[in-house]
């Protein structure tokens, strides 16, 4: 019982830093730059988006991904993997702002946002 307990914890820590990320992705392009800060490295949206995606089996694992998050996790996954084989220019704010990717990075997260409620291990919504 307790590898379970330990299971759902783990599954629990990771739905919640992926809507995290995907929160951060959804952003417009200046609320991200405000997010960013003075520092404003934009590969902190994709590197917090893989730093979730790469162990959200363990959330699917547990039934929380349906199949339609997972293609919506899967696409932001190779979309930001295109971004990086572009070379430096979408990682800047005028990248945030102006290169289509982003763009369509902001839709994919919105769409998995929308399915994925705060808490999937209660079996109702928390604010």
């Amino acid at each position: 019982m307790r590898h379970a307990d330990e299971q759902e914890a783990l599954a629990q820590g990771n739905w919640r830093l992926l809507r995290e990320a995907l929160t951060h992705l959804a952003l417009p392009a200046s609320d991200q730059i405000e997010w960013l800060g003075s520092v404003l490295c934009p590969d902190e949206l994709a590197l917090d988006f893989d730093g979730a995606y790469q162990p959200s089996w363990q959330s699917r694992e547990a039934g929380w991904i349906s199949d339609e998050v997972a293609g919506y996790l899967d696409e932001i996954d190779g979309l930001t993997n295109d971004l990086t084989e572009e070379g430096p220019e979408p990682w800047s704010a005028a990248g945030l702002q102006c290169h289509p990717t982003w763009e369509r990075l902001r839709i994919l997260a919105l769409a998995a946002l929308a399915l994925m409620p705060p808490a999937p291990w209660t079996g109702r919504t928390v604010d």
